[in-house]
């Protein structure tokens, strides 16, 4: 019926009747109320009838479309007021939902474009499960490896404070590295395979140190898929001597692993430019490194330095403190040769190794011939100098590639353990074998 038929046959029209006119918005409560013809009895059989009409009606409400056509039926309701802040709250909550999507899709198609763009905090923070399992099953990835991600927890130990704590007839194996420049992560992939595949031993020595650091970084890839960790807002120094060899072997090697701080860059850079980058606490910490840095450099221990430079920090552009991979070496460089060298005193070899060689391209030796050149074109003047002490001293300079293995979402890695394997080997050949120890055994038996 049309709205007129409902008030011309007010008088012999059933309330449900006129329920359901309104319900179907044929006519409005409000209307036939106006119209002087609406009986005070049946406005009030009426309303009854919508009252129940209404809870219903609300009552059956979930989505947003649902309180839109409540509000619709009875923009007077019992529950009008109730469903107008619902209805802003819903379309507020998806606004919000579809910028998330947005921004979801968008992280997506970024990921797809480079697996390392974010963090695995960043990546469950913005997609959704769905998303998420969805997105790890496309690129190859164990959603589970992804959800149960926890930071590994490195525990730092003392370090040597005076020449006397350094343990005698070791060969100190220097990690070099600016901030963020890959070493923890190789150091920890060496480690963990030294362990894997060769046998490793504590220290014949007192106190035995690093021994908790070094045991955290092997652990990191106890399994083939292991967790990095993530940069802490200081580097520490570690010094972590132990035994080594291979399995079968008779002789056992001494060697330690010490891992400088990468921190100990920013003060050459400070010294030999005469600025501060560095906050008060920061140099402390740095002082401590740089004294024990001292201590090992004049000690009459054998000596391999390993500098790590990233491959991927450099390419793209990345910097620290507005300073590049090239100032902070070129400074060390120049406290080098100001004090009178480090090689000098039992070194056998240097190594520059290039991290996150993988994303060099071509075979293995079009890798090393590009790595060769990039070293040219971005630090010719750190090599050239490198070269000439190397020359002096008559020690060996390699270089080599290294890549911890495929990493996902910055924090994920699969370990590739070729190249750790080579750089042990070459340990095993330069590093000699205890004697003493052999003959000790040979006369006790």
């Amino acid at each position: 019926m049309k709205e007129q038929d409902y008030i011309n046959k007010l008088d012999t029209l059933e309330p449900a009747v006129i329920v359901k006119g309104i319900l179907l918005q044929e006519t409005t409560f409000a209307k036939l109320k106006n119209s002087g013809c609406f009986d005070h009895t049946k406005q009030t059989a009426v309303r009854k009838l919508l009252k129940v009409e209404d809870d219903k009606c609300f009552s059956a409400a979930e989505n947003l479309d649902n309180f839109k056509d409540y509000l619709s039926l009875f923009p007077e309701g019992i529950h009008a007021k109730d469903v107008e802040k619902k209805i802003q709250q819903m379309e507020e909550e998806e606004s919000v939902n579809l910028k998330k999507r947005e921004a979801g899709d968008r992280m997506i198609r970024e990921i797809k474009d480079d697996i390392n763009k974010f963090t695995i905090e960043e990546v469950k923070d913005n997609l959704s499960n769905e998303d998420l399992e969805k997105l790890c099953f496309e690129l190859g990835i164990d959603v589970d490896v992804v959800n149960n991600y926890v930071e590994p927890d490195l525990k730092f130990n003392d370090t040597p404070e005076k020449a006397s704590d350094i343990p005698k007839g070791y060969t100190d194996v220097f990690f070099w590295g600016i901030p963020s420049s890959g070493k923890t992560c190789a150091l920890s992939a060496i480690l963990s395979t030294i362990k894997k595949d060769f046998t490793m031993e504590a220290p014949d020595c007192t106190p035995k140190f690093g021994s908790v650091y070094r045991t955290n970084l092997v652990n990191i890839f106890r399994e083939d898929i292991g967790y990095l960790p993530a940069r802490t807002n200081i580097d520490r120094t570690q010094y972590m001597p132990f035994l080594f060899y291979k399995r079968g072997e008779k002789g056992k090697r001494k060697i330690s692993f010490f891992e400088l701080s990468g921190e100990v860059f920013k003060y050459f850079y400070q010294v030999v430019n005469n600025t501060k980058i560095t906050t008060e606490e920061d140099q402390e910490n740095t002082q401590k490194s740089f004294d024990l840095l001292q201590l090992l450099l004049k000690s009459k221990n054998r000596k391999i330095h390993y500098f790590f430079i990233d491959y991927n920090k450099e390419t793209q552009g990345t910097l620290d403190n507005n300073l590049t991979q090239d100032d902070y070496l070129n400074a060390a460089q120049v406290y080098f040769k100001d004090n009178d060298g480090i090689f000098k005193n039992n070194t056998d070899a240097v190594n520059v190794i290039i991290t996150k060689s993988d994303e060099i391209e071509g075979d293995a030796q079009e890798k090393l011939v590009r790595a060769q050149m990039f070293l040219q074109s971005k630090f010719g003047n750190f090599m050239e100098i490198l070269k000439s002490q190397c020359e002096t001293n008559s020690v060996d300079l390699e270089i080599k590639l290294f890549s911890v293995g495929d990493v996902y979402f910055k924090r994920i890695c699969k370990i590739n353990r070729d190249f750790s394997t080579s750089i042990i080997k070459d340990l095993l050949e330069r590093v000699p074998v205890n004697s003493k120890g052999m003959f000790r055994k040979i006369f006790n038996s």
